[in-house]
Order: C-alpha cells, then structure tokens, then sequence
C-alpha cells in the first residue's frame, strides 16, 4: 500500500475552522502531555478531524474484512468517481474486481467456482446441470454484471466510498481515546464514538495529523474493519477485452439463489 501525504498543518487548520483558538498537544484526559499553544485539541476535535480527511478522500486503499454472512476479506482500491480494482476472499477462495465506466466485472477463481458445483451437488441436484454449465463458461473468464448490481454483493459494496462511509459521521461531540500501540513501526490510538446508529472508531497517529490509517463501522448492521492507504491516489483501472469476458445473463447458473 502506498504513500502517506498531507503536513500536519492541515490539522491545525481544521481545527482553528472549528472554533479553537490555537492548536496544540492531546488533552490531560489522554494523557498526550501539556498542551502547547493557547488551546487543547480534545479527543472529539482530533477524531472529527479524522473524518473529515476520511470523508474528503478522492481515492482510498481500503484492506480489512467485511462481516455479513460470512467474513470477507477485502484489498480494493476505489475512487469517488466510480472506478475500483481489488479482490475479495471468502473461505478459500478469492474474487478479482475490476469496475469502472459504468460497468463490473468479477473473476471468480476455480475453488470459488467448484465450491458453487459441489453445493449444488449436495443439496440442489435439479439445478447441477445450470451449474456446470456456467461453471464451465465462467471459469478463466471475467463475468460482466451492471455496475449497480455488481455493488451489492457483499466486500464489493466497500468499492462506492459515498455509499459505504454515509452511515460514518463527519464530525463527533465526544470520543474515546485507547491506549497506544505500536504497528508497523508507527504508534498509533483509536478514537472512539459511540452514537445512535451504532459506532465508529478511527486509528490515528498518537501525534501529529489524525490521518485515518484505519477505521471500524457498520454497513446495514454488518461489522466492518478496514486499514486505510493510498489517500488520493489515482484508481488506474483497465477493463478486461472482450475476448476474456462473458456476459452474466450466460452464466445464471453460478447464482443458486435464483428460481
């Protein structure tokens, strides 16, 4: 994952935007040290701070799991014009996405496809022939989808940043700070708000920008954990040709939740 920009100053300016009057060390409640300057910045400022860069981010790279049915584990990277590229993994199996232009693609690899065939053989044996067929139509290809539908399977969803973060607050009144901890040689705290609609946590620096390096919160009640990088980085995506793409009406059969 990528590169780590933006000064410090940017903290400061968010923080003078709302309402204080300098900007300076963690409060006493943390236990950052003395303040420096004419004002504290308290848990609350710090963490809003850190989702309003959350929430301004032109492109993210977004790795974690999703938690629905199943737990899915993602490394996608999206930007807000409707471009992503990635994979998600369920079980022992592991998907590539590729969307962009208004459109989707999923590759599924060979243990996600035989998994669809061996299910269908234990429990739904009138629909193995649909199976095998589109199993063998699908596999080394990419499975071209309408990119709304495309967005509604689970871990793919993460790909449309306005749609998955709306639920995330853009600005917090009080939050609660954890202890610090050292990852991949950067010491970090979680800021912590609990409000009526669930709650978010946000892993920031112990000091200095609040950049987000990672955040925790739900997506229609399922639990989501995600590292964060690659802020404002450019999403290239190239599609798949048309030699390596077969049309999702084609392979009905993978979809055994259909009649």
């Amino acid at each position: 994952m990528g590169t780590r920009r933006r000064g410090t100053a940017l903290l400061c300016a968010v923080v003078v935007m709302s309402g204080v009057a300098g900007c300076g060390g963690s409060d006493g409640k943390s236990g950052g040290g003395e303040p420096s300057g004419a004002a504290t910045v308290s848990n609350a400022q710090r963490m809003s701070a850190s989702l309003k860069l959350l929430k301004d981010y032109r492109s993210l790279g977004l790795k974690g799991e999703f938690r629905g049915d199943m737990i899915r584990k993602v490394d996608l990277h999206a930007d807000r014009q409707g471009n992503c590229v990635g994979t998600y993994a369920e079980s022992d199996s592991t998907t590539k996405v590729v969307i962009t232009g208004g459109r989707g693609w999923l590759a599924y690899d060979d243990r996600g496809l035989e998994s669809i065939r061996s299910f269908a053989q234990s429990y739904m044996p009138d629909k193995v022939a649909a199976v095998e067929e589109a199993v063998k139509k699908a596999r080394g290809k990419y499975v071209e989808y309408p990119v709304h539908d495309v967005l509604q399977f689970p871990g793919v969803n993460l790909c449309a940043l306005d749609r998955a973060f709306a639920g995330v607050p853009g600005k917090v009144g009080s939050a609660e700070r954890g202890n610090p901890r050292t990852e991949v040689g950067e010491r970090l705290v979680s800021l912590t708000h609990a409000f009526e609609d669930g709650e978010v946590v946000v892993h920031v620096p112990e000091k200095g920008e609040p950049v987000p390096r990672g955040v925790e919160f739900e997506i229609d009640d399922n639990p989501v954990l995600l590292e964060l990088d690659d802020y404002d980085e450019p999403v290239n995506v190239k599609p798949p040709g048309p030699a390596d793409i077969v049309q999702e009406k084609e392979v009905r059969g993978l979809d055994l939740s259909l009649g």
